[in-house]
């Protein structure tokens, strides 16, 4: 693994959830070994994991969480596109005496902010350290080599020297939250426009 994706925190915990889901346990030893990191950055990786149901936190390592925990921790759908959500990159859309809305990332969050009145607040996921953020203050890189769901992957950062680091390591454009929605709706209306001239 390259040295800058050591030092990224969400890619390090899907490279452990891909070594477990291919190897049913691991033990910290064994993590400090293969990513190079110290042991309580191993055990801080877990404890994130942990919080997400997403693995069993043991005593000498982690196992992968059976399939019921992950099910429950990932209940909601989006409700642009019905995928299901990870917690690692959910949008939540908050409105006036109304229910909660529960988008799968930053793209169908953005998206069905666009079309919305009366929101109190909206939350996303800060892509490198998990911690949920103000999406209107947010910064993103939009277009990177980090594949989440929907296309073309959105990912948000809290500071704007977060999102242009990702942006030299992994490419794409950086972006605040106005910029964004405007490049993302310029988008959809030509892909829509496109559709609708295409015979038949």
């Amino acid at each position: 693994m390259a040295d800058i994706k050591k030092n990224i925190p969400a890619v390090r915990r899907q490279q452990i959830l891909d070594w477990l889901a291919a190897e049913g346990s691991l033990s910290i030893r064994e993590l400090e070994k293969r990513l190079g990191i110290s042991h309580m950055t191993v055990h801080r990786d877990l404890d994130k994991l942990a919080e997400q149901n997403l693995i069993l936190k043991v005593r000498s390592g982690a196992v992968i969480a059976p399939a019921q925990e992950i099910e429950s921790a990932n209940q909601h759908l989006c409700i642009m596109c019905a995928r299901r959500i990870s917690r690692r990159s959910e949008f939540i859309i908050m409105r006036q005496g109304q229910a909660q809305m529960h988008a799968c990332c930053p793209h169908c969050g953005l998206m069905l902010l666009a079309d919305l009145d009366e929101v109190e607040t909206a939350l996303t996921r800060d892509f490198l350290y998990g911690q949920m953020v103000n999406v209107f203050q947010a910064h993103y890189v939009i277009g990177s080599d980090v594949r989440l769901c929907c296309v073309p992957t959105i990912l948000c950062f809290s500071s704007n020297a977060d999102a242009q680091k990702f942006s030299r390591g992994f490419g794409g454009r950086v972006m605040d939250f106005s910029k964004l929605l405007t490049h993302l709706t310029a988008i959809h209306q030509h892909d829509h426009h496109q559709s609708k001239s295409e015979p038949n």
